[in-house]
């Protein structure tokens, strides 16, 4: 068993699969084979150039938390305009929480979009919002793009990003995202130097060949071990 996270790692030692069968090989990232400059991104997402926008990136079900981003939203600064790119079972619940909340002209769903790891440049801030991961690719993007990014302290996340890399909140706490979001927007250097952090820990720690040499080693191990 190959768990992509400590946490993941734990649980399945919990329901009974032994120690020694499961490994702990957390995801790695591949750059996107194009990254767009900044305007030619919100361009493409049809996002103003001087609008201050929150992206969220990912499947529309309850345990990715979209509906928390949603609170958080209506109670943050109404400034800050959402992008969500992703589709799901509960896209049309968020969208009647929208339209509850009285913010459904400050969000802006674009569905599924092709390639989406290359307009994260577009972004003001990236929200995870989740309530529960693994070791989350969409991170890694933000990570990579250089954006703010405001994360929930579930699963993986803390292993990949500390709080000099990124705003970590506790989940189901969508006033927390809400005053890092205020943080992002009134201390543009702070976030501008964790952003440079994290994307600097993200090449440096999970790159695609030791992800390939940690996978090879398991694979090999169990071989030798049934012959």
């Amino acid at each position: 068993m190959i768990a992509v996270s400590k946490p993941l790692a734990e649980y399945l030692a919990g329901v009974g699969i032994s120690r020694d069968k499961i490994h702990c090989v957390p995801n790695a990232f591949t750059a996107p084979l194009t990254s767009l400059a900044r305007s030619a991104a919100r361009d493409r997402l049809g996002i103003a150039r001087e609008t201050l926008v929150a992206g969220w990136v990912g499947r529309l079900s309850r345990e990715k938390g979209a509906d928390v981003m949603l609170d958080a939203l209506a109670q943050g600064d109404a400034s800050w305009q959402l992008s969500v790119i992703g589709d799901g079972p509960e896209r049309d619940a968020l969208h009647q929480q929208a339209a509850n909340l009285g913010i459904a002209d400050r969000i802006t769903w674009h569905g599924l979009v092709e390639n989406a790891g290359s307009l994260f440049t577009a972004f003001d801030a990236f929200v995870l919002s989740s309530r529960t991961e693994g070791t989350p690719i969409t991170l890694f993007e933000a990570m990579y793009a250089c954006v703010p990014i405001v994360a929930t302290r579930v699963g993986g996340v803390p292993d990949v990003v500390s709080s000099s890399q990124a705003i970590l909140v506790p989940s189901e706490q969508p006033a927390t995202i809400a005053r890092a979001l205020a943080e992002v927007a009134n201390e543009p250097s702070a976030a501008a130097r964790r952003s440079m952090l994290a994307r600097e820990r993200l090449l440096h720690s999970y790159g695609d060949g030791e992800w390939l040499d940690a996978i090879d080693a398991i694979y090999e191990a169990a071989r030798t071990s049934r012959s």
